[in-house]
């Protein structure tokens, strides 16, 4: 049940069967075996919903401040968007478990069952591997968001904006588009 919801009147059939007045079966329908788990999913898709409304408004604030010319003035934005670098990995892993969730029990829908696709490897030995690869990508998922975090606290190093060198681009798909134009002009 929702409590809550912003729908679009037939925006479902117009977007599953291209007709606004489109028809297509629901949930119920299904055979109870054949259901996917409805909670993971539900959950999952509001995170990666939630998550992906939030970076849009937190940029097109950004871009408001910029615009305004105060963005580097507002501490309190600079400071939530600082600590929220990483929701988009959040976001990108809630939608790999509403996509690997939402097709259960199907590895490939109406053709082949997970049941029927499952290794006739020892889950012994299953759950060392998974352990060994939660250890390593672990231990690099640590090293990465303790580098990442001392990049954001150390900041732009000098005055890198007040210090541009006169004629060079201060953007970088300038500088790389200059110096691949006059590599081809002493070539020729």
């Amino acid at each position: 049940k929702n409590l809550f919801e912003i729908s679009i009147p037939r925006g479902s059939s117009l977007i599953l069967t291209h007709d606004p007045n489109g028809l297509f079966p629901g949930l119920k329908s299904v055979p109870p075996d054949e259901r996917p788990p409805v909670v993971s999913v539900f959950f999952a898709f509001r995170i990666m919903l939630g998550i992906g409304f939030f970076m849009i408004a937190a940029a097109v604030f950004g871009a408001w401040l910029w615009w305004r010319g105060t963005l580097f003035e507002t501490r309190w934005y600079l400071r939530i968007v600082s600590f929220t670098w990483w929701t988009g990995f959040v976001a990108v892993i809630a939608g790999w478990v509403v996509t690997e969730s939402g097709r259960q029990p199907w590895l490939a829908q109406g053709i082949l069952r997970t049941a029927d696709a499952t290794s006739p490897v020892p889950a012994a030995s299953v759950a060392g591997t998974l352990a060994l690869f939660v250890v390593c990508y672990g231990i690099v998922f640590s090293m990465g968001i303790y580098y990442i975090n001392r990049l954001i606290a150390q900041g732009p190093q000098g005055r890198a904006l007040e210090d541009l060198v006169e004629g060079l681009p201060s953007r970088p798909i300038a500088a790389a588009g200059a110096a691949a134009s006059d590599a081809m002009s002493r070539r020729h």
